[in-house]
């Protein structure tokens, strides 16, 4: 089996050079339909040797040897192919979802840090109140004492 021992480009090369083959082949056959009423000419007659028919021959069965063998390779990609497909359209599907969450997590936070910042203000103010009713206070007593230290 020569085609086997071949490199993957050799390979391609060889199959490239049967395909231009096969397209000059097929653009030098004559026309089969013609649209004037011309008689048709005499179909030429091709002569091919009995090497060269057999050289044909054993490249097109390799070549069809070759193409059995990646047909189920093709279609264990195309299958792997539309796995990853599925995977690929329930991973969006999760990404839009964590999108989702996050957006209301960070709501939620927000929310959270306006409260804390509300209790903070809120703190605030009730240690000022209590800071200066003690100043008052402290005032008051100081009065007092002084008041009482005079008399």
């Amino acid at each position: 089996m020569i085609f086997q021992n071949l490199s993957l480009r050799e390979r391609k090369l060889l199959l490239l050079f049967l395909s231009l083959l096969f397209c000059y082949w097929l653009f030098s056959a004559p026309a089969t339909c013609s649209a004037s009423p011309m008689p048709e000419p005499a179909p030429k007659v091709y002569t091919i040797t009995e090497t060269q028919l057999k050289t044909l021959e054993t490249k097109l069965s390799l070549l069809d040897q070759v193409l059995a063998q990646q047909n189920p390779e093709l279609t264990t990609l195309q299958l792997q192919l539309a796995e990853s497909r599925k995977d690929l359209a329930m991973l969006r599907n999760e990404l839009a979802m964590s999108r989702e969450q996050l957006t209301k997590a960070e709501e939620s936070l927000k929310n959270a840090n306006l409260y804390l910042e509300k209790c903070a203000q809120e703190e605030k103010r009730t240690r000022l109140r209590i800071k200066a009713q003690r100043n008052f206070w402290e005032a008051v007593a100081a009065c007092l004492v002084v008041g009482l230290a005079v008399k």
